[in-house]
């Protein structure tokens, strides 16, 4: 490790920056261009000597101008194509002639791709410019709206000037009749549909009312005659049994959509048969079922 190596943290390998091909900027950046050809700005924050100072010894009053250079006339300066040749002797002379060339190929090669790389670079720094505006300008726009909002908070004298509740516009009142509608035919249906139910009960149990005084005295003479006091006196108080019966056929008829302990057949079956569903459900049931004596009868066979 050498002596120079303290200045890069004593670590050895390290190359130093490279330096720029070209010692000015182009003719094509046209950003520093512009900027060159823009006047200087006078006064307190201009650049250079006021009338009248003295300027230090050794040194100009007025910058020098930046000098732009054409790539092209650069090269055509540098590494020009030489106009004369002179006859080749020896090999020597052919291998000292392409290497001249290449050197000549290879430098005008650089320059151009170094204008490029500055170009890309200056679009680049432009786009980075022109994004972070655009986020400047819509945090300052979103600040704005915060503080016109702040403003706008209502007064005493707004409130009571403007309407309690707000009128609903034309597609709320259109969507508001349509549910009441809805509702209205739900509810008449869902009344519909239970007086049709009672409808049904009461025509399965119509048949034990008694309408007529022949059909009271027949149930009288039934209820005395036939029994003793006794049979009639434990009948009377085994209500306790009835009700829990009453209840088990209620469950019942809940479950299977019957009337009269399971007697009769209720509103639900009726709906079910009405609607399709009980020839659907028993087409499949028997469907399934054909298919389960198809699987154990093919069990059978395999097993044989």
């Amino acid at each position: 490790m050498g002596k120079g190596a303290a200045k890069y943290g004593f670590k050895s390998g390290v190359l130093p920056t490279t330096r720029s091909i070209l010692k000015n900027p182009t003719l094509k950046q046209e950003t520093l261009l512009e900027k060159a050809r823009a006047p200087k700005p006078k006064g307190v924050t201009g650049i250079g000597y006021a009338e009248g100072a003295m300027h230090p010894k050794g040194s100009h009053r007025d910058s020098e101008p930046v000098k732009f250079i054409d790539v092209e006339q650069l090269i055509q300066n540098t590494v020009s194509t030489p106009q004369s040749v002179r006859p080749l002797n020896s090999k020597q002379q052919e291998e000292k002639l392409r290497k001249a060339e290449l050197r000549r190929h290879y430098l005008s090669e650089a320059f151009r791709n170094e204008e490029e790389r500055l170009l890309r670079e200056e679009q680049m720094l432009k786009k980075k410019e022109q994004m972070m505006e655009e986020q400047r300008s819509r945090e300052v726009a979103l600040l704005d709206q915060i503080k016109s909002s702040d403003l706008t908070v209502p007064t005493l004298e707004r409130i009571l000037d403007e309407p309690l509740m707000r009128r609903r516009t034309k597609d709320e009142k259109e969507l508001l009749d349509m549910k009441r509608k809805h509702n209205r035919k739900l509810m008449e249906f869902k009344n519909k549909e239970n007086k049709l139910e009672k409808l049904v009960n009461l025509y399965h149990v119509s048949d034990e009312f008694i309408v007529t005084e022949k059909q009271l005295l027949q149930k009288v003479e039934e209820a005395f005659n036939n029994e003793g006091s006794d049979v009639l006196r434990t009948k009377l108080g085994m209500g306790i049994s009835r009700i829990r019966s009453r209840n088990e056929g209620n469950i019942g008829d809940a479950l299977f959509g019957t009337v009269g302990g399971g007697e009769y057949i209720g509103f639900p079956l009726i709906k079910e048969y009405l609607s399709g569903e009980m020839k659907d459900f028993a087409q499949e049931v028997e469907a399934r079922s054909k298919q389960i004596m198809e699987e154990k009868k093919n069990d059978s066979e395999t097993i044989l």
